[in-house]
This record gives structure tokens, C-alpha cells and sequence, in this order.
């Protein structure tokens, strides 16, 4: 900014001033320029380590708003849907009134209390409950509903939460108005006093409510309690959220996202483009599941059937007395005389063939082409009956490398959909309405899932063989400190921990370098004349000018 630009020239007037006392003479135009980078370098380090500061701080709010808010419990939920479902979706955040134990000092002693406080939550909203504006693609086109079923306890919970009317939810809460707008299927034989009655006027323990978001008129807005400062143009359309139980809007504010974005996050599985809705793992497999059930149903019948022999019974040679409906071991069979004669066998059993292997070879072969087909083969998930290259560590390796492209692909639409979006709404939240300013700058959202997915821990392992290969003077001499700093950078990303406090980043080195040339150039000729040759990375002395160039220059200056 041009105030930070002010400073950084000050800081550059000083260090010049300071030079100029200790050596009596003003630096040349190239010690100039050297000069002013290293100053607006250590203008920069400044920055970025205030701002990586005040990042951190909020990265920490953030996590414990998410523990505190039911994250986990969202996300594991949103999972299920995400490989059930056409789509998933995560509400969030949404401010509620939350219930929590809290902790006081009493006589030296700690005491636990009930609280009630005002926080942010996440929630997995059900598929089946959200209804889209018909031809949209994404949420932040058109409107939306979502039908909410809320007991007595819930609704009358939302009393006291800011944006809530609560005159209108205690009349809900007093008439019962709050029927199910599903279910109003009465019977048609019904009188109009009759239907009337059962759709509104009875008395209920759950009420449904609908939220919706997107473009009210202004004048609707006003009708329902918003005043005009809020809403200054009735003629215009406002983003809004408005919330209707029964015939009562119980909330109508305007959208608090400064871009007028909906609190919801979605995706799919697969994604459909231009459609709303993608496609899950039922769908994808529908098909091939619906072969295999069949192949399951005929080879149970088939073992059925093929249990046991098929009794054929001449009933002209059974006496009238003989049972034969149940078949034992040793059982003594009475015949008689055949009228015409024959002497073909009273009773002739027949044993059906069993088609087992060849069904169960039908069900084999497209279950595997259900797993080719979902992208998640049967070993990803712990089949050990790998057969071909997946026999090997090293094939199996290369299987699984070659399967998690599918799921990176997954992984790659919740980090853009879901967990991006809805972390920026949280940053945003926080930078609007917290009062420690300690956390908040102006950063930018970066989702890792995907990335971390493709980190393998042999992509370490191979590292680290590579930097003890090279470990000798020979390598280290075409390598250079950079290169192995930049394998070192890579190594330690997988120790969960900060590179930079492990390995210098390279505007660090260089930053370091100029603090050192700026040091000779402070220091008298002698002591400089005293100081040993710069050496290269592999300890040898560097020639010519290149390695002396600091040197002669400042010792030109002196």
C-alpha cells in the first residue's frame, strides 16, 4: 500500500544515512539497489510473519467453532449421503443457541455450570428435504427451500435468537398452527368444516417449516416486520431468508453473505454438468447390481431345487395307506403288483444339476465390473483375493495408485464444494462479527484433502533415498544447497509440522545473504581483507569475480 511503501522508504533513508556515518561515504548506485531490496525484503519477512501470526489464530477459531458446532458429526453424515445419493449437502454456518457445560472458581474450588451461549453450527441437510428452483445447476442460481420438521423443544428454542419474530412463534406455539403440509391428503368425502380442521386447526407435537432463500420483494419484506431502513425500495428484490410455520412467517431478514450466497454446500459423487443433481453409487451400478441380484436369486433356487431328488411316485403300486410325502432314511417302501404288468420301479427319484459355478461365475464377473465402473475396486477395501499383478507389494501398490485416482477425483469435489466454501463462510463470519482483531487479515481459503490423498508416504521414502545417494561431494557440487534445501522442503512437509522452522525457504537464505553482505559493507577494509573466501556448496573456494563480487565492491566503496 502506499503507506507501507512510505515506510519502506524511511527504512531505506535510515539504513543509507547509517552507512554513510560509519564509512564516510555514500554507497554507489549498485550498493544502492542491493541496499533497498534487502531493506523492503525485511519489510516483507515482517509482514508475512505478523500475517502468518494472525492466520494461525484463526485457523485455531476456526477449528474449535467446528468442534464446538457438530463439524464431525456433519461431515460424517454428509459422507454417507455423498455415496448414497444424486447429491450431499452441509448447512453452515447457522448461529443457534447452544447448551454447554461451563467452569467457575467458588472458594478455590471449580464448580460446573449450565450455559447457553450463541454460536455457529454445521449440519448435514437431508437430500430428500431440499427442493432446488426447477433448471438451476448451483445452489447460488435461483431459490431454494428446505422443510424443516421441528418439535415444540426446537421451535420454542429459536425465542430470543436474533432475526426470529417471537411474537409469531409463540402464536404457533399457542394455536398449533403448524400442521404438516405434506400430509394433508384428507379424505375427499370429507366436509369442508372436516378438512379444515384436520389441515389447520388441530393441535400437533412437530411443525414443519419452510426456509427459503432467495429474491422477496421489498414489499413483501416490509409486510412481514422489516422496516424500511433495511429495506429502503419496495419495489426492489432482496436477497432474503424468510421462514414460514404454518401462516405465520416467523423470520424475514436479508441475506447476511455480503454476495448474497446461500449457507449451503453441495456435491456429488459423480458430477452431472449443467444439472443439479449428479449421481451416486446406486445409480452409477443400478444395472450391473440389478444381474447380480438376479444371478443371486436363480442360485439360490438353483441350490434349492438341486438339495435334493426329485421323487417320481406310480401311485397304481402304492397302497392306499403309504405316506408319501415325507421321504426318510431306510424307509420301506409297499408296492403292489403293477395292473399291466410293467416292472418298471414303483417310486423313481431324479437328482436336478447344480448350476452353482456357473452362476456364481456370472455374479463374480460383473461384480468386478460393478468396481470397475464405481472406481473403487474390491481391494481398496480390504479383499485380499487380488489375483495378476496385485499378487506383489509392488503391484498391489501400483493398483491401489492407480484406483485413487477415482477417489482424488471425489475427494477434489468435497475439498471445492464443501469444505472450501463453507470454511470462507466461517473466515467471513469471524471477520465480521468477532471482536478479536488479533485474528483477522485478509487471507485466502486452501483446501489440502486432495493434495494430502496424493502425498504417499513412499513418495518420502523415495525422497530420502535420493538425498542419502547423493550425500557426497561430487553430487553435492552439481546439486547445490538450493536443490537439496528444496528435496529437505518436501521431506519435512510430511512431518506435519512447519517447513520453514526445519528448513530455511529460499527468500530466507537470500534474505540471510543480504543481512551478511550489508554487515561487510558496515564493516572497516582491514577486517574485511581478515575474513575467509566465500565457498561454494561443496566447500570449495569460488573464483573470479562471481564469488568476490561483494567483497571487491565494498572494498571499492571503502
Amino acid at each position: 500500500s502506499p503507506t507501507q511503501s512510505a515506510e519502506v522508504q524511511g527504512a531505506f533513508a535510515e539504513r543509507v544515512l547509517e552507512i554513510v556515518q560509519q564509512t564516510g561515504q555514500a554507497p554507489s548506485k549498485m550498493q544502492m539497489m542491493e541496499l533497498r531490496e534487502m531493506v523492503s525484503q525485511d519489510y516483507r519477512f515482517a509482514i508475512l510473519r505478523q500475517t502468518q501470526i494472525r492466520a494461525d489464530r484463526m485457523k485455531t477459531k476456526i477449528e474449535d467453532q467446528f468442534a464446538q458446532g457438530g463439524w464431525d458429526t456433519a461431515f460424517n453424515d454428509f459422507l454417507t449421503d455423498l455415496v448414497t445419493f444424486p447429491a450431499a449437502f452441509i448447512k453452515g454456518p447457522v448461529v443457534r443457541r447452544q447448551r454447554a457445560l461451563g467452569w467457575r472458581t467458588v472458594n478455590g474450588r471449580t464448580r460446573v455450570e449450565a450455559i447457553e451461549r450463541l454460536g455457529p453450527e454445521c449440519e448435514r441437510v437431508d437430500p430428500f428435504r431440499i427442493y432446488p428452483e426447477p433448471g438451476i445447476s448451483n445452489l447460488n442460481e435461483g431459490y431454494l427451500f428446505e422443510h424443516h420438521r421441528l418439535s415444540r423443544t426446537e421451535l420454542s428454542e429459536l425465542i430470543g435468537v436474533p432475526g426470529y419474530d417471537d411474537a409469531a412463534i409463540r402464536k404457533v406455539l399457542d394455536t398449533g398452527n403448524g400442521q404438516s403440509w405434506i400430509n394433508e391428503d384428507v379424505e375427499l368425502q370429507k366436509d369442508e368444516e372436516e378438512r379444515k380442521y384436520y389441515s389447520y386447526m388441530r393441535p400437533t407435537t412437530e411443525f414443519d417449516a419452510l426456509e427459503f432463500w432467495g429474491k422477496v420483494s421489498g414489499k413483501m419484506l416490509i409486510e412481514w416486520g422489516m422496516t424500511e431502513d433495511e429495506v429502503p425500495d419496495s419495489a426492489r428484490e432482496y436477497d432474503a431468508n424468510v421462514w414460514i410455520v404454518g401462516n405465520y412467517v416467523i423470520k424475514a431478514v436479508l441475506n447476511y453473505d455480503p454476495l448474497g450466497e446461500k449457507p449451503y454446500s453441495k456435491t456429488s459423487f459423480i458430477k452431472c454438468p449443467g444439472a443439479f443433481w449428479g449421481k451416486g453409487i446406486p445409480e452409477i451400478i443400478e444395472d450391473l447390481q440389478g444381474v447380480c441380484n438376479a444371478a443371486a436369486r436363480a442360485l439360490v433356487n438353483n441350490m434349492g431345487i438341486a438339495s435334493g431328488p426329485q421323487v417320481e411316485v406310480n401311485l397304481e403300486r402304492i397302497p392306499p395307506n403309504e405316506d408319501i410325502t415325507q421321504l426318510s432314511p431306510w424307509k420301506i417302501w409297499q408296492t403292489v403288483n403293477d395292473p399291466v404288468g410293467s416292472s418298471a420301479p414303483a417310486i423313481r427319484f431324479t437328482q436336478p444339476d447344480s448350476r452353482a459355478s456357473e452362476l456364481m461365475a456370472v455374479y463374480e464377473k460383473f461384480s468386478r465390473l460393478a468396481d470397475d465402473h464405481s472406481g473403487i475396486p474390491a481391494y481398496v477395501y480390504g479383499d485380499l483375493n487380488v489375483q495378476g499383478a496385485g499378487r506383489t507389494s509392488s503391484g498391489l501398490s501400483m493398483l491401489m495408485g492407480a484406483a485413487g485416482k477415482g477417489i482424488r477425483q471425489v475427494v477434489m469435489h468435497i475439498d471445492s464444494d464443501i469444505v472450501k466454501p463453507i470454511v470462507q463462510r466461517q473466515f467471513v463470519y469471524n471477520m465480521r462479527y468477532d471482536d478479536d482483531e488479533s485474528i483477522k487479515g485478509d487471507v485466502e481459503v486452501v483446501a489440502k484433502g486432495a493434495i494430502n490423498l496424493a502425498v504417499k508416504e513412499t513418495v518420502n521414502v523415495r525422497r530420502i533415498e535420493f538425498l542419502n545417494a547423493t550425500a557426497n561431494p561430487f553430487d553435492i557440487e552439481i546439486i547445490g544447497k538450493d536443490g537439496r534445501a528444496a528435496i529437505l522442503r518436501e521431506v519435512a512437509k510430511g512431518l506435519q509440522m512447519s517447513v520453514d522452522d526445519v528448513v530455511p525457504s529460499r527468500e530466507k537464505s537470500v534474505y540471510d545473504q543480504q543481512q551478511t553482505a550489508l554487515a561487510m559493507a558496515a564493516m572497516p577494509q582491514q577486517t574485511q581483507q581478515a575474513l575467509p573466501a566465500p565457498t561454494d556448496a561443496s566447500g570449495a573456494p569460488k573464483g573470479g569475480m562471481e564469488g568476490n563480487t561483494v567483497t571487491n565492491r565494498v572494498s571499492g566503496a571503502a
